[in-house]
């Protein structure tokens, strides 16, 4: 499906669809200590509370499972001391979200990782103007990974709207709402992925998402 762009409606109930992946982050039980298979059937259960449906099955990636670009999750435990992905999306009267969050670990590595990824995020959200091109963005996001000796693995985004992956056709324009999610994977040992909610607008990108805190 072609991305479109959004009705004021439509806008309205993406935007809340954001906001209740938002809530199920913040109300969210420890992860710690449960099964990534226990987590996910929480975070299906706290979306379904707020009126909304999945608009994928949820995401639980912890410790070396991580390193998987979209990892199933299963009977492992999830620990402090490992990277955890959660990425978790909502459909609220038939738009959809999409948004991934970390738990980094105390660990020097992980923590460059992270930083590498948000800087990353935050060169390619300022680049999502009318008129951008994805497949420009995607050189500029093989490029910052190739410099920092890192491998790409998957696209830097994609459409979103009535369909969770929305095929984006020729330039960027207004009131179109895109993903953008750099991320790093490194088997038999971890990774990382921050993903955000764009909205391109007539004075430039707005993250839909931005109020959702990167570390979880």
């Amino acid at each position: 499906m072609i991305s479109k762009p959004k009705r004021k409606r439509e806008m309205q109930h993406t935007e809340k669809a954001a906001r209740i992946i938002g809530n199920v982050l913040k109300d969210m039980v420890s992860p710690f200590g449960r099964s990534e298979r226990d987590v996910a059937a929480e975070i299906r259960r706290r979306i379904r509370q707020q009126g909304a449906s999945m608009s994928f099955m949820p995401i639980v990636a912890s410790g070396r499972n991580s390193g998987h670009v979209h990892h199933k999750p299963g009977d492992k435990i999830v620990r402090e001391e490992e990277p955890v992905i959660f990425d978790l999306g909502a459909k609220y009267r038939g738009m959809c979200s999409d948004i991934t969050r970390m738990h980094i670990p105390d660990d020097r590595k992980f923590r460059k990782m992270f930083r590498d990824i948000l800087k990353m995020q935050d060169t390619l959200i300022s680049k999502t103007r009318k008129g951008a091109e994805l497949r420009k963005l995607q050189e500029v996001y093989c490029t910052l990974m190739e410099k920092k000796g890192y491998k790409v693995k998957h696209m830097i985004g994609h459409g979103l709207g009535r369909n969770v992956h929305e095929r984006i056709k020729g330039p960027l324009v207004e009131k179109i709402v895109l993903t953008i999610e750099p991320g790093v994977y490194i088997r038999d040992f971890g990774g990382c992925r921050i993903e955000d909610m764009i909205a391109v607008e007539k004075n430039g990108p707005r993250v839909i998402s931005d109020f959702i805190p990167k570390a979880v």
